[in-house]
């Protein structure tokens, strides 16, 4: 086996930046290792944490014990009408790569951090978009039964930001993701905001190339595209997603959103902004606690996401979220969802 050992803290495999050590950190190159490696942890009755980019992830301080498995299996097999791409292939380079293929579909996606294997687990999504309608289907290791099998989607359980495998992390683990690629260049813009900064109306197709620069110049305005001379992106992207309500409990003035008609609570429920919620709700941009020493914060470029600015600690990062969280519940009633997996770690329970 080509396997490696890592003698690194889990901080440096995280874009929070934050984590401890483990018993092993191994990063693992085809999908046979991958399989035999965790099958000797499931066998030996040894913890498991499953990394690809580390992007959407919150380690806590404390040792792990256990191991943890580095996914950084390579490679892409294109076809005319679809893509099977490994899952430790960089997301964002796989968007570049299909565009010059003449695939804009995946445009709107364009500079989120992380790898392939962690986009249908989030079902990422961002300017109209869920990653869940551009996929054929997903190969993962079923850990239950110890074998390999390709799920199609109506067997994922997508949601908005959510997945069979989100919702079963210790079952299956990612090692490719096939998309449809449908040859087209030009693409429709499905988001106001998107729409805007391009000056043409939600609808209008445009061509895939211009879209990508609009999305990544919108991420960079926000800090939501890895850059190492700018602290705010050492974050796990959005630390909390847009809540489903009833229309009769929307606050007012809130921005709101439609839920996709696939979802059963479409017609009586809306999506709100959380970022619209943080802020009216005393959270500013760049916030710190009061007893913190200011090197987490929230963004100064935006208030959905928690910077790590220099060596911070989960702890304070917790800390952080949960005094959030508890401020939006307590002017609005409304419970936020985390969005980032947490490991050995746990928000603070909301006082009612």
């Amino acid at each position: 086996m080509a396997i490696e050992f890592l003698d690194i803290p889990l901080s440096q495999l995280t874009t929070l930046k934050v984590g401890g050590t483990a018993d092993r950190i191994i990063r693992v190159s085809s999908e046979d290792e991958a399989i035999e490696l965790i099958a000797e942890c499931d066998q030996t009755g040894s913890d498991v944490l499953v990394l690809g980019g580390g992007s959407n992830v919150v380690c806590a301080d404390e040792h792990f014990t256990g191991t943890v498995v580095v996914i950084d299996i390579r490679g892409i097999d294109w076809k005319s009408d679809r893509a099977q791409v490994s899952a430790g292939e960089d997301w964002d380079e796989f968007v570049v790569s299909a565009l010059e293929r003449g695939h804009g579909a995946f445009t709107p996606l364009s500079g989120i951090p992380g790898s392939v294997g962690a986009t249908p687990i989030q079902n990422i999504g961002a300017y109209g978009v869920e990653i869940a309608d551009l996929i054929s289907s997903v190969r993962v290791l079923d850990r239950k039964h110890l074998n390999v099998v390709d799920l199609v989607p109506a067997q994922c359980d997508f949601g908005y930001r959510t997945s069979i495998f989100k919702k079963q992390p210790d079952r299956y683990v990612v090692v490719s993701v096939t998309y449809l690629l449908d040859g087209a260049i030009d693409v429709f813009v499905g988001y106001e905001q998107l729409a805007s900064v391009m000056k043409v109306n939600v609808g209008d197709k445009v061509d895939a190339h211009a879209v990508r620069q609009s999305v990544l110049a919108l991420r960079g305005i926000k800090s939501m595209v890895v850059n190492h001379e700018d602290a705010d992106s050492n974050s796990t992207g959005s630390f909390f997603v847009n809540p489903a309500v009833t229309r009769e409990t929307a606050p007012e003035g809130c921005p709101q959103y439609a839920l996709k008609d696939s979802d059963p609570r479409a017609l009586t429920h809306v999506k709100l902004s959380a970022a619209w919620l943080i802020e009216n709700s005393g959270i500013s941009k760049g916030f710190t606690l009061p007893d913190s020493d200011g090197v987490i914060r929230v963004s100064r470029n935006h208030s959905l996401a928690i910077a790590n600015t220099d060596g911070g600690t989960a702890q304070t990062v917790i800390a952080l979220a949960s005094h959030m969280r508890q401020q939006v519940f307590d002017h609005f009633g409304i419970e936020l969802e985390v969005e980032p997996v947490l490991v050995n770690c746990e928000m603070v329970a909301l006082t009612r």
